[in-house]
């Protein structure tokens, strides 16, 4: 009688049919049907395999793709964990550390590529600068949020309580804060000269409102907003006109009835003030 044979033990595997007489049974536990974990290098949290960020500290652990099977791996692997194919440049270093340091943990930041867009990222908190330049090319290009989000480790967003203003991490000053697009509610902290820093999970929030038309919608509220403001204003003007106007009907007036009669002038200008009115 055929039989299977368990790799692990060398027993014989009961598959419905029974053991045959005188065979050694495996004796290798049940699979587990728990996923499997590994812990998280900075925290000790436990992880699913293949896990590209920790949730709960929200250290970076895989920023390598293999270009072949299209595994995550672990940004310091030179192999990919699932086929095995030694890992290259192309498939995204693991980062090359710079001078510069996280304003909110004080980890170095280091220089990535994600899709085809340059970064520089915290490992420790999971903290993004991106630059000016980079931020245009979000903008201009439509398929560039889509690359860059794809690429990047999905992080928790969680908005922020309190308000804690940073330093640039380039030049020292004090950044400033802004509602990224108006209407996004992401509020990120801004160099003029050098860029923008996204605490964790927030380049992925304003990557999703670029996609799905954020900024053209806050475009139209705001010239919407200044259509209204100028009107506001015409209307205002044109008020004050009609005062003026009114003034003169009333002077007008008050001056053909002393002299007993009712000039053409004034009866135009009190029909323009009804008219407003």
């Amino acid at each position: 009688m055929d039989y299977a044979i368990c790799l692990g033990c060398g027993g014989a595997v009961d598959e419905g049919n029974g053991i045959p007489d005188g065979e050694p049974p495996c004796t290798c536990p049940p699979p587990s049907i728990e996923p499997a974990t590994v812990a998280c290098p900075t925290c000790g949290g436990a992880l699913k395999v293949g896990a590209r960020a920790c949730p709960f500290c929200h250290c970076t652990l895989a920023t390598r793709r293999c270009g072949e099977c299209a595994a995550w791996n672990l940004s310091e692997a030179l192999h990919c964990q699932a086929c095995g194919r030694p890992l290259t440049d192309e498939d995204g270093a693991a980062g090359e550390k710079t001078d510069r340091h996280c304003p909110r943990c004080s980890g170095a930041l280091l220089a990535r590529r994600y899709g085809e867009l340059d970064v520089e990222e915290c490992d420790g908190c999971g903290g993004l600068m991106v630059s000016q330049q980079v931020m245009d090319r979000i903008v201009a290009n439509k398929d560039a949020p889509t690359n860059l989000r794809v690429a990047l480790p999905e992080r928790p967003y969680v908005r922020e309580t309190t308000v804690n203003y940073i330093r640039c991490p380039a030049c020292g000053d004090m950044m400033n804060r802004r509602a990224f697009g108006q209407i996004s509610g992401v509020v990120v902290d801004v160099c003029r000269d050098h860029g923008v820093w996204f605490d964790p999970g927030e380049l992925g929030q304003v990557l999703a409102f670029v996609e799905r038309g954020g900024l053209a919608e806050a475009r139209r509220r705001e010239t919407e907003a200044l259509k209204e403001a100028r009107r506001s204003v015409r209307s205002e003007q044109m008020r004050a006109s009609m005062g003026s106007i009114g003034s003169q009907s009333a002077a007008l007036e008050h001056q053909g009835l002393t002299s007993g009669m009712r000039s053409p002038g004034v009866e135009f200008l009190r029909a323009l003030v009804s008219l407003w009115s």
